[in-house]
């Protein structure tokens, strides 16, 4: 690869570079309107940074969430007898927060998105990674490439979530392991809370609100089979006073520990643990 072009090993099809970061898509232009049209839902959608997990007002959630993967992925490749996984892709990496520690559980980490401006940040965070810029829905990789994809927040953002899991599906090596998480924006709880705020149901990017019911369809029918699945966060069900509640740690666990008893469905993620069959 050279800072302006990348070229496929298997293919010899030649590919430009954006900041050094290959653009990995047929149609470039078609891409470039697409998001253009995502910002004028939300014009900050392209450029706004995604903050670490230790600058979020959902900091205590966000480690929660991470610790809660970083377990998954410790017992999962236990199970299969290995300390890593040979290829570990973070699907939708975004800014690259997630890379730092998703390094530890692979031998090769990977990170795509379609925004490349994140992508920039992504590299500067992570320069071990290999980044790419790629659509999930014409992925390109062969079939079985990753042992583990994570796909963290994303798939609520994509029009054609069917299609989406198809394409992890086939990308997963048999035996492979899907982490997906996903807000719970379809539970009462949090549809009560777009209802008292109309403009942020407007100008939210998210075309899906799924319930675990919902999602564990959809999972299923990629051919992925099920392993658990995790509800996890609880707050108020107001997106401004959510944000300013749960910042602090006593008043996010307390949510929690009632949440968990009063109104396990509520919560405000989700966390399908999947694995492709070896059949």
């Amino acid at each position: 690869m050279q800072n302006d072009a990348a070229r496929c090993r298997s293919c010899s099809a030649v590919y430009p570079c954006a900041g050094g970061v290959p653009v990995l898509v047929r149609d470039a232009q078609t891409l470039a309107s697409e998001i253009e049209e995502a910002r004028r839902v939300n014009p900050a959608w392209y450029v706004a940074e995604q903050p670490p997990e230790s600058a979020s007002p959902w900091r205590h959630h966000l480690k929660k969430r991470r610790l809660y993967v970083e377990r998954v992925l410790g017992r999962e490749l236990a199970r299969r007898g290995k300390g890593r996984a040979a290829r570990l892709l973070d699907l939708g990496c975004g800014d690259g927060n997630h890379l730092v520690w998703l390094k530890r559980f692979a031998e090769d980490l990977y990170g795509c998105d379609y925004n490349v401006v994140r992508l920039a940040r992504a590299r500067a965070r992570d320069q071990d990674a290999t980044l790419f810029l790629a659509d999930i829905l014409d992925f390109p990789a062969a079939d079985g490439t990753f042992d583990v994809v994570f796909f963290n927040h994303v798939i609520e953002h994509i029009p054609d979530d069917s299609a989406a899991l198809a394409s992890v599906a086939r990308i997963l090596a048999p035996g492979g392991l899907l982490v997906l998480g996903t807000p719970n924006e379809g539970a009462w709880w949090w549809q009560l809370a777009y209802k008292r705020a109309p403009d942020v149901r407007a100008t939210t990017d998210h075309v899906h609100f799924y319930t675990a019911e919902t999602l564990a369809r959809k999972v299923s029918a990629a051919g992925l089979d099920i392993l658990e699945v995790e509800h996890m966060g609880w707050g108020p069900p107001d997106w401004r006073l959510d944000g300013r509640i749960r910042k602090y740690k006593f008043l996010d666990d307390l949510f929690e520990a009632l949440g968990r008893r009063l109104i396990p469905r509520q919560a405000s993620s989700l966390y399908f643990v999947a694995t492709k069959s070896n059949a």
